[in-house]
């Protein structure tokens, strides 16, 4: 077979495979972080099954689907939404759905009214991300048990960790460069 016919060949066999690999490795991340994480296996079950539910919501709704960014996040019932919505309309009904999910202890509202953001600027977020958790680890920090969520260069921290863990981990990601803020949601042990 010529070589551009086997690379062809190879990249349309990955499209076709591709929805398999995200519940493959979202299997192994999710049994990693559970050893590492300080909330019960059930918890971090129960935390993926309402940031499902809650995309799925979300997106069950055509027009929120299309005129929204949204990113759900959760940690021991608490729900962190972050992303963009057109309108004040769209931001309330997300909130709704949201908050009436079974499990929703408590929502954090960080959408903003705005046009969704761009491919570039949420691959800008994710590489902030990437540096942060680095940066975690190279302070000798357990990145596993924090959660980072990056949006708009603004980085939302999360975890079940210790005041002082908390102040190395918010220190350290402060230190990044191009992260406008950092938000601190940890909920202490």
């Amino acid at each position: 077979m010529r070589p551009l016919a086997t690379i062809l060949l190879l990249f349309a066999t990955s499209l076709g495979l591709a929805g398999c690999a995200p519940l493959i490795a979202g299997g192994a991340a999710t049994g990693t972080s559970v050893a590492n994480d300080r909330r019960s296996a059930g918890t971090v079950l129960d935390d993926t099954l309402i940031k499902l539910k809650a995309e799925a919501a979300i997106a069950a709704h055509h027009s929120l689907k299309r005129s929204t960014h949204i990113d759900p996040t959760c940690i021991d019932g608490v729900v962190l939404l972050t992303g963009e919505a057109r309108t004040r309309g769209d931001l309330d009904r997300i909130l709704t759905i949201v908050r009436t999910l079974s499990g929703v202890r408590k929502v954090i509202n960080q959408i903003r009214i705005a046009t969704p953001s761009t491919f570039a600027a949420r691959l800008d977020d994710s590489w902030i991300t990437l540096r942060v958790k680095a940066a975690l680890l190279g302070h000798g920090l357990n990145a596993n048990r924090i959660k980072v969520v990056t949006a708009d260069r603004v980085v939302y921290l999360m975890g079940l960790v210790k005041p002082a863990t908390a102040a190395a981990a918010a220190g350290a990601a402060s230190r990044i460069p191009r992260v406008r803020s950092v938000v601190e949601l940890f909920q202490y042990t």
